[in-house]
């Protein structure tokens, strides 16, 4: 399991609507999604950003295309990691790492339709 601070999360959540598990594959709609992670590796933060979109996690669904939720996200990540940087004293080397990540995987992060063909097992990415 990844770590990440309380602030990102906070944000994150905050900016983010909820994932609903009641929504059907077959539903018209938009997906954000963020690679998994390989928590055994240090390149790249364990960040598989190649994997097949099938592999991926769905952070949100959304009515409607999710490119401004999604830039959102990404700007609060960023903004987490320079706050971070101008805290006294600075915080562990641990933070700093789940930070980064959790940056990385905002900026990997994609918005697919509903009805993408890569989201299916047969599909690549």
């Amino acid at each position: 399991m990844r770590r990440i601070g309380l602030a990102v999360l906070i944000t994150v959540v905050s900016l983010i609507a909820p994932f609903d598990p009641l929504a059907g594959e077959g539903t018209k709609g938009w997906y954000l999604l963020e690679p998994p992670v390989d928590e055994t590796s240090n390149v790249l933060f364990g960040i598989l950003n190649q994997a097949p979109l099938t592999q991926w996690n769905r952070i949100a669904t959304y009515d409607t295309a999710c490119e401004y939720k999604r830039n959102e996200a990404v700007q609060a990540s960023r903004d987490e990691t320079l706050r971070l940087s101008k805290t006294s004293p600075l915080p562990k080397l641990e933070i700093f790492k789940g930070a980064y990540r959790d940056s990385g995987l905002a900026n990997a992060s994609i918005c697919v339709t509903a009805n993408d063909p890569r989201l299916t097992s047969g599909s690549t990415r």
